[in-house]
């Protein structure tokens, strides 16, 4: 019975460092969200503070945000699993099936192409001047 406890007790620990981590992301995402035209979205900046954030052990989380209901959420996610390498596009590819809702599969459709176009630079290389760099706010306070 103890031993059931703890099970139960450890699954919704996991569960909601999950969520933790989830929101955690979405707030980089919010702070780095750019707007032209009356309208939120996503740049370079979005992506680049969130690539800085996440390592591998965050490609569940990011797939996760493939689904999110907020668009640019979905964007960022997208353009950042594609920085990743194999793993990256094996959490996109894994997500395709699931992906029932045109504007998500679409995404990351896009992500898949970006992800093995020859001629794509990594986000690390994007070409930001010091004052841009400041201007990203990544996690934590290492991003700082």
């Amino acid at each position: 019975m103890a031993l059931a406890a703890l099970m139960v007790l450890a699954v919704v620990a996991e569960v909601a460092a999950a969520e933790t981590r989830e929101d955690e992301l979405k707030r980089v995402i919010n702070r780095n969200t750019g707007f032209a035209h009356m309208t939120r979205g996503m740049n370079m900046y979005t992506l680049i503070a969130l690539r800085s954030c996440v390592t591998d052990a965050d490609l569940p989380v990011l797939r996760r945000l493939l689904f999110d209901r907020d668009y640019v959420t979905q964007l960022s996610a997208a353009g950042v699993l594609a920085d990743m390498g194999a793993g990256g596009r094996a959490a996109l590819l894994s997500a395709l099936p699931e992906a029932t809702e045109y504007r998500a599969r679409s995404t990351i459709q896009d992500a898949l192409r970006e992800a093995d176009d020859p001629a794509r630079r990594p986000l690390s290389a994007y070409p930001l001047d010091e004052r841009e760099r400041k201007r990203i706010r990544g996690c934590g306070a290492a991003a700082r």
